[in-house]
């Protein structure tokens, strides 16, 4: 795809800036390239730029790494780590969350490699000839792969589920942080689709847990041993690491914080470490990241050794576009946006990038390198939902570097508007309930109960009572915190979940019998020194239940509830048509 001309001989030189956040720590390279100097990233202009925004928009710690073409590296620490105010710094330890997507593809390179050339470990299941991009996951996984649509079952290849165009959708709430991948896999044939195969890109964490899962099924250990034996340990990335304890224990690991500023715990412990590693567990620092983006800017070649450790037919494979994420390009002066195995492509004012983002909560992160331009940015943040932000730093970045017009991070900037306090302020759910368009078909308690599906388990639904039943006492006790749960005049009902990203599901009556439906982290006595009681929600996008009522003889009763509104576009069971239960994306029947 590229290659790269200069020698890598940088040595690092250290400088310290005061900063009125703290000390920032600025580590840069004056490494001659072409008769000149390295192009410095980390300017004065850069890290006023940066402050501000951190002020503005509640970001309690940053972190930048920089990798030029020449191996010049810069890296960049500001704010705070601790809620202690330990200073931030270059090798302070995040959870990268999905641009740890990346490595599982290069993982998942390196195997098909290794069999390729006859130095695999194990064995392929009996009846699978050859291990590539294309082969199915029926082959693979003959006694645990099934869909619940038979025909992708069959023909599903292993780029189609690393490229996301499986045509299932996200079903984040369905798995649990107690499971492994292959509990995952196994409750995959439970889940509905939302498109058919190869018909949309559509984003699904899942698919990496199954990747994980295929790698250490046929490499012969665990995934994350062979990530650190093939990659993290070749390149030298000594800190980085899936196990949150082990990175706590040099007193590196970051703490995280909610958009407004509660203070979270780390989200992955250790009997997540399995379950998150491919979609998303990766642990790394500025420091340690830069020997990876060096290496992406090399195709696969680790500069400093010369060694191969991402074999070039996978670098180019999994850097190549599969699906078209966007079908329009999201501004002018962008290119549509494409999706390889872990990257995202696209152009920017006529220069390539090979971008990912990261999300978990209390954490947002960006990797992007950009081959044709010599450049590789990495940037991590302690806070929930800051992507935005981060964006606005790294194109701030590429526009500089590369002469360009200030176009996207004005855009983004204008867009944050003029007061960050006012945004990230946390709305309390029960304040302004809207006026139902129409009634309630039955009196409330009607939809209480016990709701199921085979891949999402019980959720036992609960109205405001003062003298709740047993089944309901501990969730209203819960939510008792945030709103009144024994106000039985209201239209609302509370039910708990057992799902890595939430505690808590609130259903407030919309119309008819339409709820919103809302996902919520509880966390009653606080965290931290802060011991008052706050929710954290990741995300505010809408999703509805409605409930299916039907009379069969001996008067109304509610059947189940249809769960929509996580795809955020219509399906393709919607676009057909049907009853609820036939269109929903989650249908759980009343017991």
């Amino acid at each position: 795809m590229f290659a790269l001309d200069v020698l890598f001989k940088a040595a690092i030189v250290m400088s310290v800036i005061s900063t009125a956040l703290g000390q920032q720590q600025v580590f840069r390279d004056d490494t001659a390239l072409d008769g000149g100097t390295v192009k410095r990233v980390i300017t004065p202009e850069l890290t006023e730029f940066t402050e501000k925004i951190m002020r503005d928009y509640n970001m309690s710690g940053l972190t930048l790494g920089v990798v030029h073409s020449n191996d010049a590296v810069e890296h960049g620490a500001f704010g705070r780590k601790t809620e202690d105010n330990d200073e931030m710094t270059a090798d302070t330890l995040f959870v990268i969350a999905s641009c740890s997507k990346a490595f599982l593809a290069s993982a998942m390179g390196i195997l098909i490699d290794d069999f390729a050339q006859g130095k695999n470990r194990t064995p392929l299941p009996p009846g699978v000839q050859r291990l590539d991009w294309h082969t199915k996951l029926v082959d693979l996984l003959p006694d645990d792969w099934q869909l619940m649509d038979e025909w992708t079952s069959q023909r599903a290849t292993i780029r189609d589920i690393l490229s996301h165009q499986s045509g299932l959708p996200r079903h984040e709430v369905s798995y649990r942080a107690d499971q492994t991948p292959i509990d995952v896999v196994r409750q995959l044939r439970h889940l509905r689709p939302a498109f058919e195969l190869r018909q949309r890109w559509h984003y699904n964490n899942q698919f990496y847990m199954t990747g994980a899962h295929i790698i250490s099924t046929l490499s012969g250990m665990p995934y994350m041993e062979f990530v650190k034996e093939r990659i993290l340990d070749p390149l030298g990335m000594t800190s980085t690491t899936f196990d949150p304890e082990e990175a706590a224990r040099g007193g590196r690991l970051t703490q995280t914080w909610t958009a407004d500023g509660r203070r979270l715990p780390v989200w992955f412990t250790g009997n997540t470490v399995e379950l998150a590693a491919g979609a998303g567990g990766v642990i790394s620092s500025a420091v340690d990241m830069t020997k990876w983006l060096r290496t992406l800017l090399n195709a696969g070649l680790d500069p400093v050794t010369n060694k191969t450790i991402i074999p070039r037919e996978a670098f180019d494979t999994m850097t190549a576009s599969h699906s078209l994420a966007m079908t329009k390009p999201a501004a002018s002066w962008f290119s549509v946006l494409t999706y390889g195995m872990g990257w995202k492509i696209m152009s920017y004012q006529g220069h390539n990038i090979w971008w990912h983002s990261g999300g978990l909560p209390g954490i947002s992160t960006q990797v992007f390198f950009l081959p044709d331009s010599g450049l590789g940015l990495a940037v991590l943040c302690n806070g929930s939902d800051k992507q935005q932000y981060e964006l606005a730093i790294v194109y701030r970045i590429i526009e500089d570097f590369l002469a360009l017009e200030r176009k996207h991070s004005e855009w983004l900037l204008a867009s944050f508007g003029t007061s960050g306090a006012q945004q990230l302020e946390s709305p309390d759910p029960s304040d302004g309930l809207a006026t139902p368009s129409a009634p309630l078909s039955l009196p409330l308690d009607h939809y209480t109960g016990t709701y199921y599906d085979p891949g999402y388990g019980n959720f036992t639904l609960c109205a405001p009572s003062a003298n709740p039943p047993e089944a309901c006492a501990d969730v209203l006790r819960a939510w008792s915190f945030f709103e009144g749960t024994t106000d039985t005049t209201r239209p609302v009902l509370y039910t708990a979940i057992s799902s890595l990203w939430a505690t808590h599901f609130r259903l407030e009556h919309k119309s008819g019998d339409t709820f919103t439906l809302s996902g919520t982290y509880l966390f009653p006595h606080g965290y931290g020194k802060d011991k008052s009681p706050f929710q954290f929600r990741d995300s505010e996008a809408q999703a509805t239940a409605e409930f299916m009522i039907e009379d069969a003889g001996d008067g109304p009763k509610v059947l189940g509830v249809a769960l929509n509104g996580f795809v955020g576009e219509t399906t393709e069971l919607q676009r057909i048509g049907g009853t609820i239960e036939e269109m929903a994306e989650v249908w759980l029947a009343k017991s």
